[in-house]
């Protein structure tokens, strides 16, 4: 694998990492909703197993051209906004929807996006259809927040 492929899989490693870390502060913060960040958390955490364990040969394989992969500087971007979502979090009060939209907007980003695409890939068996895949990438995470979001009346389906 070439050292430029190399170095953007880490920083994929590293925006799920650091959005597990918020996911685990939420946790902390938001007690009777722990389950739902736990979950999130152990997602993210599995996202970066696959990205480094054994079967990295079959992420290399799943992967688009080059072209077409979000570029350094969006994982440099979101690792950016993770992080002072983090810092922001830890020293300010935050309710339940703003974590939620903080989210929510984590998972929209184009790294998020483009891991979850190639883990429903990873999930899926060859017979499934590309349209079961785009399916199951986006109930990764979008759909739970958007889920608990209607939940709790913070967003409205139009």
């Amino acid at each position: 694998m070439d050292q430029e492929l190399q170095h953007f899989i880490n920083g994929c490693i590293a925006v799920e990492e650091t959005t597990a870390s918020i996911y685990r502060i939420f946790m902390e913060i938001f007690p009777v909703e722990r389950s739902f960040w736990q979950d999130l958390y152990r997602d993210e955490l599995e996202h970066s197993f696959w990205l480094t364990s054994g079967s990295r040969s079959e992420v290399i394989e799943l992967l688009p051209s080059k072209k077409l992969l979000p570029s350094m500087d969006h994982v440099i971007n979101t690792l950016i906004f993770v992080e002072g979502k983090i810092a922001h979090v830890k020293t300010n009060p935050v309710t339940f929807e703003t974590a939620l939209r903080t989210a929510l907007e984590i998972e929209e980003s184009m790294v998020e996006i483009f891991t979850n695409e190639i883990t429903a890939n990873l999930l899926a068996t060859d017979h499934k259809s590309l349209n079961d895949k785009l399916i199951a990438a986006e109930r990764i995470h979008v759909t739970k927040i958007e889920d608990m979001m209607i939940c709790r009346g913070f967003l409205q389906l139009s």
